[in-house]
């Protein structure tokens, strides 16, 4: 059977492709240039004819004479014509004098009876040359050619993306697109592709039932999507277990600011942050760095790790635990508890908007519950999708130049922190105490570690262990000792430390004293 083909290599079109994939287009992941480019270098000439009584037709004439084909500049624009007006269809219900100008004819043999190519064109050619008939087409509509972006899943390297390359490539001579993203298939729990017979599907709307839309959403954000892909009802319970968390630390981060503005109450001093809040607020910088990098490189489960990660480790086991003393004990206005606040409010401002394309119905209702003072505000955006992309210059206050220093502190901060808890469970598994709150704790450090806490103060180290008393003693080996604290246990903050410093309150330490003071509680009441 004659068959139609595109030459690889008469016009360069193979060397030309080659070139593309390798310089002009960027592919996501990007091994799959190599996928591609070894599919292009080593595929055959390409047969675009195929033999059906359904498609689009190969829109040329034979000779009825001599058979020569018949293809130029006069049959091809009749045919548009034809097709602009009564579709492709028309090709098979009209016959060629209907709609060919008069004096068209063979150019061999000069006869003028000619029949219309019966094959049809290759359905890969038919989808790769989108790029003329959806994109070119409609420029005036607000597409643009080369597209921006051709997303498919993995196995249309073999498909509609070298379609589309060939053909670009053959017509113009640039790829039809800048960058090409692939995604894997989605198959159950054992890794076997879902079917009917087997009865292993997973229906959106059924998980979207049982736990919503944003469950869904975040599975798909934690995958890595240029793999096969595998989901089931244990999956995506530990995914919603993920989800809780994460809306539950945005309940905190609302909870404790329900009493703070921004324009009003925010610290605006970086040192007059106190060294945790300051790590704090370097460490969610760097998850905006980290974050803002992985939405850029399209890799969705990086932003996922990061901020889960961010959640579990920094904010919840770390800088949320450690300052709710402050959050709860402080006076309202204390600048302690104000210094808490202005952290937080960096926080909820950098996570619910980078978590904005993944959760969106959860970041929308967190937007909807800001504190009163922000959310009635003039100006303000009704919907956290218009609110913009943050930036770590829009930080209040400023993160300084040498402000990385305190995150290197910290790096070794938290070194010992990961001793003084193991100790403190042992301590408490051997009834040496019943809380850390009840410990004092000695920490025997060498020259290195030393040199790193004795920038700071003892009382950041009894906040961020959540203990009594901390010391430090120079010794060859980093370990903790943890004995329980003389000090008497505060009955308002349930801190150990020592009592009646304030003239009014005998009862309480003295900054609870001050704080009772501050929002005019009387003794007895």
């Amino acid at each position: 059977t004659d068959q139609w083909f595109v030459s690889m290599d008469k016009n360069s079109l193979r060397e030309n492709a080659l070139k593309a994939i390798e310089n002009d287009v960027e592919w996501i992941p990007a091994w799959a240039s190599n996928r591609i480019g070894s599919m292009v270098a080593d595929r055959p000439d390409w047969c675009i004819s195929r033999q059906r009584s359904w498609g689009v037709p190969i829109p040329v004439f034979k000779c009825a004479k001599c058979g020569s084909t018949v293809a130029n500049e006069q049959t091809f624009d009749a045919v548009i014509d034809l097709f602009y007006r009564e579709g492709a269809d028309a090709w098979f219900t009209r016959e060629p004098s209907e709609y060919l100008p008069r004096g068209v004819k063979c150019e061999t043999c000069g006869c003028t009876e000619l029949t219309p190519e019966k094959d049809i064109l290759d359905v890969w050619w038919e989808s790769g040359v989108s790029h003329t008939s959806v994109l070119k087409h409609r420029e005036a509509e607000g597409l643009r050619f080369p597209a921006d972006m051709y997303l498919e899943g993995s196995d249309q390297h073999r498909g509609w993306f070298q379609s589309s390359l060939l053909t670009s490539m053959g017509a113009y001579g640039v790829p039809p697109y800048k960058s090409v993203m692939h995604c894997g298939f989605t198959v159950d729990g054992e890794g076997r592709k879902m079917s009917k017979s087997l009865g292993n599907g997973v229906d959106p709307a059924e998980v979207m039932a049982k736990s919503g839309a944003d469950v869904l959403r975040l599975w798909v954000a934690s995958v890595d999507y240029s793999q096969d892909v595998s989901i089931s009802d244990e999956i995506l319970q530990r995914t919603s277990e993920a989800y809780r968390r994460i809306r539950n630390t945005f309940r905190f981060l609302l909870g404790s600011l329900d009493d703070f503005d921004d324009q009003k109450d925010a610290v605006s001093d970086w040192n007059a942050l106190e060294p945790l809040d300051q790590w704090a607020m370097v460490r969610t910088k760097h998850l905006l760095d980290d974050v803002s990098a992985a939405y850029d490189a399209y890799k969705f489960h990086y932003v996922y790790r990061a901020v889960y990660d961010y959640i579990v480790n920094d904010l919840s086991a770390v800088y949320m635990d450690a300052t709710k003393d402050r959050l709860y004990s402080e006076a309202p206005d204390s600048p302690r508890r104000r210094a808490v606040q202005t952290v937080l409010m960096n926080i909820l401002e950098v996570l619910v908007r980078v978590l904005a394309p993944v959760l969106s119905f959860t970041t929308d209702e967190v937007w909807e519950h800001y504190p009163q003072a922000m959310r009635e505000r003039a100006g303000r955006p009704t919907n956290v999708q218009l609110a913009g992309w943050p930036k770590a210059s829009d930080f209040a206050p400023a993160i300084p130049a040498d402000g990385e220093r305190v995150s290197e502190d910290f790096g070794v901060i938290m070194g010992v922190r990961e001793v003084v808890t193991k100790a403190l469970e042992d301590a408490r598994g051997q009834k040496v105490v019943n809380k850390s709150q009840e410990a004092a704790v000695v920490v025997t450090a060498p020259r290195a570690v030393l040199d790193a806490v004795e920038r700071y103060d003892a009382a950041v180290f009894e906040e961020l262990f959540i203990v009594a008393s901390v010391s430090f003693v120079e010794g060859e080996e980093l370990a903790a000792t943890v004995s329980k604290t003389e000090a008497e246990k505060c009955p308002r903050c349930w801190n150990h430390r020592a009592l009646g410093g304030n003239a009014n309150y005998g009862s309480v330490c003295e900054r609870c004293g001050d704080a009772l003071d501050a929002i005019g509680f009387a003794e007895g009441e």
